[in-house]
């Protein structure tokens, strides 16, 4: 692992320089405005997944893993995409498109093949995570949080089995968050925007699908240690979607979103933080006596 200590300090000083520049004065633009579904009161800038990806991108240029043609290509398409997302709202059926797309090539990308069967739910169930991550970001430090807690325990799981490549990546995407986070935490000063939920998403199912394919982990172990984001998620639009609702469309009904509104985001976030806390240890000891 000795290998990934300049990767790392160079994700963490990439991703804080391009966040002093996004911060400055220079760089007042893609504001995300308050409305009636918002947490948020002021005017605040949704580019903070920017300088996340600069850092981590910075990074992987310098570190011993070779990236695969087709797993680049399904990031640039999404950063294009959700970069322009961010500056003017782009259609629905577009961004879902590319999703589709990312996803796709990242199980083309998968180092064996699959059975024929499984490509749909893989495919369904990706293109979900990615905008289950777009749907949790919506409270200062949440979705900063999640990603730190979810990569450093798959990042712990796949260097103590000796998966070093895995948990270098990992390990980047933990401390390109952590400078995020810094300015993320409540009151925020930034958001992540559309580029960093979807890549932190993309990031999510790559490292998962990866992981379960070389034998770092099984799927439980993401499922488990994720388990804060997608449960809410999930049972929010299946909820929606029996009331008869417009499940596609922003709302404040999330069980994180309540929550704030009940007792303040300190608070709430608190909450999710302890909640987090208690699924990494989970995914840690099934990890430990080998079922995850």
């Amino acid at each position: 692992m000795g290998e990934w200590g300049l990767p790392l300090i160079l994700a963490a000083s990439i991703s804080l320089g391009v966040m002093w520049l996004l911060l400055s004065n220079l760089f007042e633009f893609a504001l995300d405005v308050p409305n009636h579904r918002s947490l948020h009161s002021a005017p605040v800038p949704r580019t903070g997944g920017w300088a996340l990806v600069a850092g981590m991108a910075g990074a992987l240029a310098i570190s011993p893993l070779a990236v695969q043609p087709m797993v680049s290509v399904a990031f640039l398409l999404l950063i294009a995409v959700s970069a322009l997302d961010d500056l003017r709202d782009l259609s629905a059926r577009l961004r879902f498109a590319v999703h589709m797309g990312s996803v796709s090539l990242l199980l083309l990308a998968l180092p064996d093949t699959l059975p024929w069967w499984s490509y749909p739910i893989l495919l369904i169930g990706g293109v979900w995570v990615i905008n289950l991550y777009n749907f949790m970001d919506g409270m200062d430090g949440f979705a900063g949080s999640m990603t730190v807690f979810g990569f450093a325990t798959l990042g712990l799981v796949s260097f103590w089995r000796g998966y070093g490549e895995l948990a270098g990546i990992c390990g980047l995407l933990v401390v390109s968050t952590l400078v995020f986070l810094r300015y993320n935490w409540p009151p925020a000063r930034i958001f992540l925007g559309d580029v960093g939920s979807t890549v932190l998403g993309l990031a999510a199912v790559a490292i998962s699908l990866f992981g379960w394919r070389q034998g770092a982990f099984s799927l439980l172990l993401p499922l488990v240690v994720f388990a804060p984001f997608w449960l809410d998620a999930t049972l929010t639009l299946m909820k929606r979607m029996l009331a008869g609702k417009r499940w596609w469309e922003a709302h404040r009904e999330h069980w994180y979103q309540r929550r704030a509104l009940l007792v303040g985001v300190r608070c709430a976030l608190l909450t999710e933080l302890a909640i987090m806390v208690l699924a990494s240890a989970m995914a840690l000891l099934l990890a430990l006596i080998g079922v995850a």
